[in-house]
């Protein structure tokens, strides 16, 4: 039998505040773009798991507050073929309990909102690729390959 072809799964959460700000996590000590601005809420979807119920679970673990799967509006999938193959869910989250925190200081350095056109220059490729949809609340798909990834990053990828 031939190798099938295997991908990870992750899913993001864009929250907005009563402003329209974005709330964005400053990657910090992943091994993985430190530094590099991210969505609030982000994380791999673990084995048996639902991607609505992972975006649960990582809203507890990473920044404190407490969402209910029928309140997620999937606005985006990507396919990303880069050095580890994914499929990346984004969600909008309007209504959630709790006040967002950094629940996991050995992994993010900050933790606020930006305005959707004072986003950080160092923005992760999620984040770009769903800038360059506009934000759309409409569901969008991306495929990301090495040769298209200057389209989204501003440079070249490097493996």
């Amino acid at each position: 039998m031939a190798d099938r072809f295997t991908t990870r799964m992750a899913v993001f959460v864009i929250m907005r505040n009563s402003g329209g700000e974005i709330l964005l996590q400053q990657r910090a000590n992943t091994g993985y773009l430190d530094g590099y601005y991210d969505f609030a809420c982000s994380g791999h979807v673990d084995p048996g798991e639902s991607i609505r119920s992972t975006v649960v679970r990582e809203l507890m673990e990473e920044i404190g507050v407490q969402a209910y799967e029928d309140d997620l509006q999937l606005i985006h999938i990507n396919q990303n073929i880069l050095d580890t193959p994914y499929t990346n869910f984004t969600f909008v989250l309007e209504k959630w309990s709790g006040t967002p925190r950094i629940c996991e200081p050995e992994k993010c350095s900050d933790l606020a909102y930006f305005a959707l056109d004072a986003l950080p220059e160092k923005c992760t490729l999620n984040v770009r690729v769903n800038e360059k949809s506009g934000f759309s609340p409409d569901l969008t798909y991306s495929y990301i390959t090495p040769d298209n990834f200057k389209d989204f990053m501003g440079e070249p990828y490097q493996d």
